[in-house]
């Protein structure tokens, strides 16, 4: 190869570029920023190298692309991709959001309606229920008002079934009892034509000159 810098010249430029373009020179543009994998290729033109270059006595330790710049025209068209893609990117997101800003929409309207049936179901049940305790309350009232309503009849019933009965004449007799009340006592006889029985109501009124029915 030669002394001094020669290993340069007749060893390793000769080689590193067809190395290069072998390995680091089959990634694309965006793959070229991917750390990994351009190591993974440095690697490659690595082994290659050793391979030319070993049986001259050189040895690669390393290939390190460490700074590597673009023309002009290959740096303008990559950011132009990259404003493309995060634009459409920017697009894709603000679709996604507006996408599940309607599905979560959809899902507030729908739990509002669930809620608002869930409403007016219950309305609907204490108004029935409302209706059944204050039918409950008439019915209890009206069957109050029927047992009252019952018992003055039976009582009415029983007092005429008295008043008909044997106990008609006890009565009679407390009434007129009352009546000869505060007139002086004598003797008189209660049986005969002049007689005066106190029980005998008839006898009494035509004593008295009373007439049924208030006749003159």
């Amino acid at each position: 190869i030669g002394a001094g810098s020669l290993f340069e010249d007749n060893g390793i430029i000769p080689n590193a570029e067809p190395a290069l373009k072998a390995t680091l020179g089959e990634l694309t543009t965006e793959e070229f920023y991917n750390s990994p994998l351009r190591v993974q290729k440095s690697e490659m033109a690595k082994e290659l190298l050793n391979k030319e270059l070993n049986s001259k006595g050189i040895k690669v330790e390393e290939v390190l692309a460490r700074y590597f710049k673009y023309s002009d025209e290959i740096q303008r068209n990559i950011e132009e991709k990259k404003l493309k893609d995060q634009y459409v990117f920017k697009n894709q997101s603000e679709a996604k959001a507006a996408s599940e800003e309607a599905v979560l929409k959809k899902i507030v309207q729908e739990g509002e309606a669930r809620v608002s049936v869930k409403l007016e179901e219950g309305r609907a049940y204490v108004t029935k229920k409302n209706a059944e305790k204050e039918l409950y309350a008439r019915k209890k009232e009206a069957e109050a008002d029927l047992l009252v309503q019952l018992s003055e009849a039976e009582k009415i019933k029983l007092k005429n079934a008295a008043l008909q009965g044997k106990g008609s004449e006890r009565m009679v007799g407390l009434k007129m009892a009352e009546v000869y009340k505060g007139i002086n006592l004598i003797i008189l006889p209660s049986d005969g034509k002049g007689g005066i029985n106190p029980l005998d109501l008839d006898n009494t009124l035509r004593l008295f000159d009373v007439r049924k029915g208030g006749r003159k």
